[in-house]
């Protein structure tokens, strides 16, 4: 069953490519100006002479499937014994068919007449596309409905569904929305407009502010939700050919999409599924780069550091002129001053936000800080350490761009350093937070609401409610602690008590035990403990913080949720301590492991432990060891 779901998912990635604070009582300012959506990647449909090409249809997905099942059943069956050919060539083929069309030139024109579907502000304001177009057409969802709520009665009538090719650069991306805005402007009368981005629609939002923000001045809020700003780790892994599926990841997001409240993911630790990295790079050598290997997006997409090296490899400097033109400008000239922009037009009374993700390597391979498509780097600016590592002890803040002493940019985890990031007091960053699955976890919700009602310019020390860090409270992440004064992410000698919360909103939570690794402190659980869906319970902390700043420590919460099918689970969050002079910072090891050796690493014996991950119970095994460890010392203490 795993390998037919995880080609699945495969296709399923390749084809989408890369997709309260609101007061009941609100001042004048932002619900004074109508709202322009500016989608995710591929969010709009497409059509040549009025026949729709693009707009994915799981109907037409399921019925080519099912008439090819026997073809599919033999690429399977191929696949299993190791011959990705077939299946590579036969997914190749029916994506051709699919998408063909929206090849372009060399020189980055479309191959064929395509365009969007109407970019009247009349037949693209939302209240238009809901009752004269079945809904179509209108973008983000989730989203839109909750911002139409915050404008009150016939909110709908207030947003507008920004129509794009998404093939396009960024210079011609961000011309046809400065387009938009002026008609969207004149058709409402307004003064000037709120921009709501999300993922790429925040790479043209940043676009169209460094060519147009500062020259008009039109732009009241902008909220860029998970912004592709730098470019997004699945184009690299793309057109260099190094895919390699994260399957863990994966699986993560779909329990994260779909609200699924068992954590399975760790079933698939093992990374068993190395066969779907040859199908992919198969399938996107022989097909794939074919139709989207000369679309401005994908270059634009294409990260600063990776940029020039792969431009040179595969584009024609005279066939791909003006292709690598745009593309140039938008790398050397927007992007490399995407915080002066910023600030900018912050300084013209503009107000600009950016909420992203974290925690998680991107699922195409790229071994980078992400939300799983698109790096911390490239939606904040900020510095990241390498994957799977923290900023050493003492690590003293870049401070390029927020030069304040007092300003501690530095994620709890001290893998992030958001100081010499685009907008380091603008910017929030959710550990755990899904690319695209924003509004499947209540706290980051209800910030993009509160910032998105701000009538002043808001930062991340505006409302204690809404740290600059914070650790993701989707429900598939079952539990959340925090400490009693220092709040979720830090600890410091103030602090007496951990308070554990159950994040599941059906199941009942048995709370197992807490361990510590990196200090010298511990918590008791004391009898079975429970925890009703949403319900929370304070460990009284044993022991004291040592007296230093600028060091980690791991807390894990091991539990079980009864009547799922997580019968142990376990989550570990990482608090920076702040209590006292940080250690002296060795430059010249400027990283260390972000996580701390648990005593089941350090005696697992040698040569076990690779045996151990390579059948997938590593992980599993280290989780019971680790909580049978902590009960008992729990035990022992009575």
């Amino acid at each position: 069953m795993k390998k037919p779901l995880s080609v699945l998912l495969c296709i399923t990635l390749i084809l989408t490519l890369l997709t309260p604070a609101a007061a009941d009582e609100l001042q004048p300012g932002t619900f004074d100006y109508p709202t322009v959506v500016v989608p995710g990647y591929s969010s709009s449909d497409l059509y040549i002479d009025g026949e729709k090409i693009w707009g994915l249809d799981k109907d037409s997905i399921i019925h080519t499937v099912l008439t090819e099942i026997a073809q599919f059943g033999r690429g399977l069956g191929e696949l299993a014994l190791q011959r990705p050919e077939y299946l590579a060539d036969l997914l190749g083929r029916e994506m051709v068919n699919y998408v063909g069309r929206l090849a372009m030139n060399p020189d980055g024109s479309s191959v064929y007449d395509v365009v969007t579907y109407d970019k009247d502000p009349a037949h693209t304001q939302y209240s238009y596309l809901r009752a004269e177009q079945g809904g179509q057409h209108v973008h983000e969802h989730d989203i839109a409905k909750d911002i139409a709520k915050l404008y009150g009665k016939n909110g709908y009538e207030h947003l507008f569904a920004y129509q794009q090719d998404f093939r396009r650069s960024m210079v011609d991306c961000a011309a046809a929305l400065d387009e938009y805005i002026d008609a969207v402007l004149e058709y409402t009368g307004a003064e000037k407009v709120n921009l709501l981005a999300v993922s790429h629609g925040g790479q043209t939002v940043a676009s169209y502010l460094s060519m147009y923000g500062l020259e008009k001045n039109v732009v009241n809020n902008v909220l860029l939700i998970v912004p592709a700003i730098g470019g997004a780790a699945a184009a690299y892994d793309l057109m260099s050919e190094t895919a390699a599926i994260d399957e863990e990841t994966l699986f993560y997001y779909i329990e994260n999409s779909q609200l699924l409240e068992e954590d399975v993911n760790w079933l698939v630790r093992a990374h068993q599924f190395g066969f779907l990295d040859d199908l992919c790079n198969m399938l996107l050598h022989r097909h794939v780069k074919g139709i989207l290997g000369y679309w401005g997006s994908i270059w634009d997409f294409i990260p600063a550091e990776y940029y020039d090296e792969l431009k040179n490899e595969l584009l024609d400097p005279v066939q791909s002129a003006e292709l690598i033109a745009k593309s140039d400008y938008f790398h050397y000239e927007i992007l490399a001053h995407v915080s002066e922009t910023f600030s900018a037009c912050i300084n013209e009374g503009m107000k600009i936000y950016i909420v992203a993700g974290a925690g998680m390597p991107a699922v195409t391979g790229l071994r980078e800080q992400s939300d799983m498509v698109v790096t911390v780097n490239a939606s904040t600016g900020a510095e990241t350490a390498p994957w799977g590592s923290r900023f050493s002890d003492g690590y003293p803040q870049r401070r390029t761009v927020c030069t304040e002493e007092a300003h501690l940019h530095l994620s709890p985890d001290m893998c992030i350093d958001v100081s010499c990031g685009y907008l380091p007091d603008q910017t929030w960053i959710v550990n755990g937070m899904f690319h695209g699955s924003t509004w499947n976890d209540p706290y980051c919700r209800e910030l993009c609401k509160t910032l998105f009602a701000s009538n002043g310019l808001l930062s991340v020390y505006s409302d204690p409610e809404y740290p600059q860090f914070r650790y993701s409270s989707a429900p598939n992440y079952a539990v959340a602690a925090a400490f009693d004064r220092s709040g979720q992410g830090y600890l410091s000698g103030d602090d007496t008590a951990l308070t554990v919360t159950n994040l599941s909103q059906k199941y009942k939570m048995r709370l197992i035990s807490v361990s510590v690794e990196g200090i010298g402190v511990s918590f008791d659980v004391k009898g079975p403990v429970y925890l009703e869906p949403g319900g929370s319970y304070t460990l009284p902390l044993r022991g004291t913080a040592p007296a230093k700043s600028l060091t980690t420590a791991d807390i894990t919460v091991n539990y079980s949720l009864i009547g799922s099918a997580t019968s142990l689970g376990s989550r570990t969050l990482t608090f920076t301590v702040m209590n006292g002079d940080p250690p002296a910072y060795n430059a010249a090891a400027p990283y260390t492991a972000a996580l701390h050796e648990t005593d089941f690493d350090k005696n697992v014996p040698q040569g076990m432990d690779t045996l151990l991950k390579r059948t997938g119970v590593y992980d599993f095994l280290k989780m019971i060891v680790n909580a049978l460890r902590t009960v008992l010392r729990t035990v022992l203490r009575k």
